[in-house]
């Protein structure tokens, strides 16, 4: 075996870790929404505003959700496309249609009203660790963020703003959206929206990141 030979099997092994790290960061974003959702708390502000959406035009969440991302994907194309890369369309196809299966397969055994407050606010609050901490994983995969995520890094690089901070805007700012859309608010929708950006630079800082460097040594190089 050559050394161009040898290089290829490193980048297709690279890949192969780092696409398998997003697709596990993606499903634990759905199932954390998913398990919000099933507690009757609210979704995440970017899920709530498209459920909301949905359901008054008459779509589903994973279809209405893909033609929105598609949308923003197109714009920041224009703007940033060094965001966006496979991890992209792993959450633009994935996500949507992950949280539906997710909340039928929790909706079959775990039923809220069969739960105390401080129980599922519990959940919740785990559930939101879980959605966030999801989140840090696929974008420390590098291999591209969802046209919503990308955002607030674009945001954050072109201002010089804290990720937190921009992240925190940009949720507030959806949470509005989704409340005139009479989408599904609640607890999760405001802790997310204040605490989503500071939660993620914080799993992103101590764990997912230091991970991602001894998995994909070459990672430490992008970030």
């Amino acid at each position: 075996m050559d050394i161009k030979e040898k290089l290829q099997k490193v980048e297709w092994k690279d890949f192969i870790i780092r696409a398998l790290v997003s697709i596990v960061g993606i499903t634990l974003i759905s199932f954390g929404a998913a398990l919000s959702e099933s507690m009757s708390m609210g979704l995440d502000p970017f899920t709530a505003l498209n459920t909301g959406a949905s359901e008054l035009l008459g779509f589903s969440l994973g279809n209405f959700q893909l033609v929105v991302n598609l949308i923003i994907l197109v714009i920041i194309f224009f703007i940033d496309r060094s965001q966006l890369g496979w991890g992209t369309i792993f959450n633009m196809i994935l996500v949507g249609y992950q949280i539906q299966f997710f909340t039928g397969l929790l909706e079959s055994f775990l039923s809220p009203d069969d739960l105390s407050m401080v129980f599922k606010l519990l959940i919740t609050l785990a559930a939101i660790a879980i959605f966030t901490f999801g989140v840090a994983v696929y974008k420390d995969a590098k291999l591209g963020v969802s046209p919503y995520d990308a955002i607030a890094p674009i945001v954050s690089d072109k201002t010089g703003w804290r990720y937190r901070y921009a992240r925190i805007s940009q949720d507030v700012i959806v949470v509005a959206g989704a409340f005139f859309l009479s989408g599904p608010i609640g607890v999760t929708t405001f802790i997310t929206g204040f605490v989503a950006g500071p939660f993620i630079e914080f799993f992103s800082d101590k764990i997912t990141m230091p991970i991602m460097e001894k998995l994909s040594p070459g990672i430490e190089e992008e970030a």
